[in-house]
């Protein structure tokens, strides 16, 4: 059976209008190593963040806060201390848009 993480990610509360709604990817973590999986959940943080805060009169100051947030809340959520490890030397950025 494959195994793989639901990503939560919901916009961080920077403005009082951030929107309400929060979008899930699923990632899938089996077989693969910490650097693939972080990679792929940044991917996934980068989609969600952009449909949730597209828009936003504050989306350029969102979106990062967003994915931080996001990628740093999947890892919690896997909780493999390779994983965890690596997340914490290699600090979510940003993908470009």
């Amino acid at each position: 059976m494959i195994r793989s993480i639901v990503l939560a990610a919901s916009a961080i509360a920077l403005a009082a209008a951030a929107p309400a709604s929060a979008a899930e990817m699923r990632v899938k973590v089996a077989g693969r190593s910490a650097a693939e999986v972080r990679a792929e959940i940044v991917k996934a943080a980068s989609t969600v963040c952009w449909q949730d805060i597209r828009g936003e009169a504050l989306a350029g100051y969102m979106y990062p806060a967003c994915i931080r947030a996001s990628v740093n809340d999947a890892v919690a959520k896997i909780n493999n201390p390779a994983l965890s490890a690596y997340n914490t030397a290699n600090p979510a950025s940003t993908v470009s848009r």
